[in-house]
């Protein structure tokens, strides 16, 4: 059972009683779908939808494909402070009761699109955290990163190397125009394909899914996690890494 103090907590940081219900159950169930989710809350499947919208755009809750499902998760319990900086005290103060109420959250498998900045942004935060001291992958072209939201990516990179995270990175020839490249604070190891190759969106690879970042894509950006699909791409990045030359 969620402690009252939350629920009156979440309220005054702008969360109806009915999302305020809503997400607090997502967070002891560990996701759902929107059928599990209204029979659990009590409400009707078309009453919840709306809702979990409503929730979605606040950038407390993402959704997912999952087969022929949706499937809808929360936020971590620690990244809620960011969403409301105005009465961040008050957040801090609940975050373990929300932790003690977490329950095991399922993994995330399947396809999700990052349809607005917040979701975005969230998500690269997840990524610092989780990637810290570690190595991932990325092919593509710094142009089309940048493009998506220039400052932020800049701001990630220094964050990213100040946790200690490593990145072996793939480049189209349209990439070598990027002078930051020289800087090797930002703990980045290049390799450049052929000029006649040439991108219109970046792929991180990591683990347990890829995301593909760029001005081309419909969304901001598209998450895959979908394990045959993250082995292919891991595998095909390390034999190409193994096969080209090291750039100048």
């Amino acid at each position: 059972m969620i402690n009252t103090d939350i629920s009156s907590v979440l309220k005054e940081f702008g969360l109806s009683p009915q999302e305020t219900m809503v997400y607090t159950k997502l967070l002891e169930m560990g996701g759902a779908d929107a059928t599990s989710l209204a029979q659990n809350v009590g409400l009707k499947r078309t009453t919840v939808y709306p809702i979990l919208e409503r929730l979605i755009s606040h950038g407390v809750v993402s959704s997912y494909d999952q087969g022929k499902k949706k499937l809808f998760t929360p936020i971590r319990p620690n990244r809620l402070p960011a969403l409301y900086e105005n009465k961040l005290q008050s957040l801090i103060n609940i975050i373990p009761l929300l932790e003690k109420s977490q329950g095991t959250q399922g993994s995330e498998y399947g396809v999700r699109l990052i349809k607005s900045e917040r979701e975005l942004e969230n998500l690269y935060a997840d990524i610092l955290e989780e990637y810290k001291g570690r190595e991932y992958y990325i092919i593509g072209s710094v142009p089309s990163f940048l493009n998506v939201d220039r400052e932020f990516f800049l701001n990630f990179r220094k964050k990213r190397a100040a946790a200690g995270t490593k990145v072996k990175l793939l480049l189209s020839n349209d990439s070598r125009t990027e002078e930051s490249q020289k800087d090797t604070s930002l703990l980045r190891e290049f390799k450049y394909l052929p000029e006649k190759y040439v991108f219109k969106s970046t792929i991180d690879i990591y683990d347990n899914k890829i995301v593909i970042v760029g001005s081309e894509v419909k969304a901001l950006a598209v998450v895959i996690a979908i394990p045959p699909m993250v082995d292919v791409f891991r595998s095909v990045f390390e034999i190409l890494w193994e096969t080209l030359p090291k750039s100048n």
